[in-house]
């Protein structure tokens, strides 16, 4: 992250943030990266990252992608800058691309927005299945019921970890992706489960506090 930074431009204060047709006719990609077969990363010498899932895509700048701030049980946690020079160019960009586009969603369902830095949850999340948030709702749900209030990338990933009962590094091998990029998937797909399918009991909440 930190040579991507030094080789790419510093966007000018004020100016407005290109759209994705723009960027992708126009700019210059230093760096790009496959995640799924409808999910790319990709970095512009104009300091610019294009992240598309599916049909969704979100523009923003690189230089701001420092720290990463995530939110667990109402505790806020950092992710140092320093954490993402261990991993690939693309891991920061794809976490902010992927809180982007959930930011985007929730506007446009007309719900209460979070900050981009604050929407994913503890990283390890979905570390055990025993006791598992998600696995309680997939036992008490219909499944296909469940999926379809899921995107395509969260509907993989938990299918992988979950009914497979994959790990995580397993998971991330067949996606192409690292395995915290997995971690901030799957802590999207449990934060939407528990939104719509909300605990019905004490014994259930005890649960999603986990």
């Amino acid at each position: 992250m930190h040579e991507l930074k030094e080789i790419i431009e510093i966007p000018e204060h004020g100016i407005k943030i290109p759209t994705a047709k723009y960027l992708r006719e126009t700019g210059r990609a230093v760096a790009e990266k496959q995640l799924e077969n409808n999910t790319w990363i990709a970095a512009y010498q104009n300091g610019y990252a294009l992240y598309h899932a599916y049909s969704h895509s979100t523009v923003f700048p690189i230089h701001t992608c420092g720290a990463y701030v995530y939110a667990s049980n109402g505790v806020s946690s950092c992710l140092p800058e320093q954490f993402f020079e261990k991993e690939p160019w693309y891991v920061r960009l794809v976490l902010e691309g992927e809180d982007r586009l959930e930011h985007n969603q929730r506007t446009k369902e007309k719900e209460r927005t979070a900050s981009y830095s604050a929407i994913s949850e503890e990283w390890q999340v979905m570390g055990s299945l025993e006791g598992n948030p998600l696995k309680h709702l997939v036992e008490r749900e219909n499944i296909e019921e469940i999926l379809q209030c899921l995107t395509e990338r969260q509907k993989t990933a938990v299918s992988l970890c979950v009914f497979q009962q994959r790990t995580q590094r397993e998971a991330a091998r067949e996606l192409g992706i690292t395995s915290p990029a997995v971690s901030a998937i799957l802590s999207q797909a449990t934060r939407r489960l528990r939104k719509k399918y909300p605990p019905k009991n004490q014994a259930e909440k005890a649960v999603a506090a986990v």
